[in-house]
């Protein structure tokens, strides 16, 4: 069987795991017209409909002791972002101990709406989220993490996909170790597969499907049940490449990205 799948070329591959093999497919076959929904909506339906103004964003960021990556990757790249008067950062901060005085280093670069809170307890994704998304004051709302660059119209592609019920997943650029910081296909690779940690929303749809599981306290997961709930609360899903949002490198409990440190550093990739 696995010989036969590898005769199949990605273009052809993709399209029929997609249908059937997709991870939401285990819910049911409602989940594959919520994703065709999706791309009707974006790319035939709402594109017919009156054009609107681009609404204001909330980028909501959950950080401990990932602060040079943030402040060399993130804010840099945010600060290059269209539309700056619209966009608002909400950061939760669990009381990072590897920069001095992290929200004046952000301030420094990003010149925009910052609301920055300190929480105090152990790290958890869930929690660093919900907390910023919280304290933001926008109704459209990015969850992301701290070592990502952002892409410049970062402003328009969260309001194109969140129109209505639409909740948008994008797919990011993973980069490998020691590789340049951009994307090409020598540099990383596509989290296809998995990835579904950063999303752009409605805070009120966020709000109303239970916001993330703050049962989770370890590493993985919360993000991938969350995915799932927006599905079975009947939200259209959209995922699209991304290659302007880059993942930058760094250590990780998953076994996959273990190994991939692993190749990179015995120079195999």
């Amino acid at each position: 069987m696995n010989l036969l799948k590898s005769l199949f070329p990605a273009f052809i591959k993709y399209p029929l795991w997609f249908i059937f093999k997709s991870p939401q497919r285990k819910l049911g076959w409602y989940t594959l017209w919520l994703d065709l929904g999706a791309y009707l909506k974006v790319y035939l339906i709402n594109p017919l409909s009156k054009k609107r103004s681009l609404e204001s964003i909330s980028i909501c960021v959950g950080i401990y002791n990932r602060s040079e990556v943030f402040i060399n990757h993130f804010i840099k790249s945010l600060a290059q972002c269209k539309n700056q008067h619209l966009i608002e950062l909400s950061v939760t901060d669990f009381g990072s101990t590897d920069m001095d005085n992290l929200r004046a280093e952000i301030e420094k670069t990003f010149k925009g709406k910052l609301v920055f809170n300190t929480h105090a307890g152990s790290f958890t994704r869930a929690i660093a989220f919900n907390q910023a998304v919280n304290q933001c004051s926008n109704e459209k709302i990015f969850i992301c993490d701290a070592d990502f660059s952002l892409p410049i119209d970062i402003v328009e592609q969260c309001n194109r996909y969140t129109q209505g019920k639409l909740v948008w997943f994008p797919i990011v650029f993973y980069l490998y170790k020691n590789k340049p910081e951009v994307f090409g296909k020598k540099n990383g690779e596509w989290m296809i597969w998995g990835g579904k940690g950063i999303l752009a929303c409605n805070k009120s749809h966020f709000i109303q499907v239970g916001k993330l599981d703050e049962r989770f306290t370890e590493w993985g997961y919360e993000d991938e049940e969350l995915w799932q709930r927006f599905y079975v609360n009947r939200f259209f899903i959209i995922r699209t490449k991304c290659s302007s949002l880059l993942h930058h490198w760094h250590s990780s409990q998953n076994l996959k990205y273990k190994k991939l440190e692993e190749l990179a550093d015995s120079g195999m990739l």
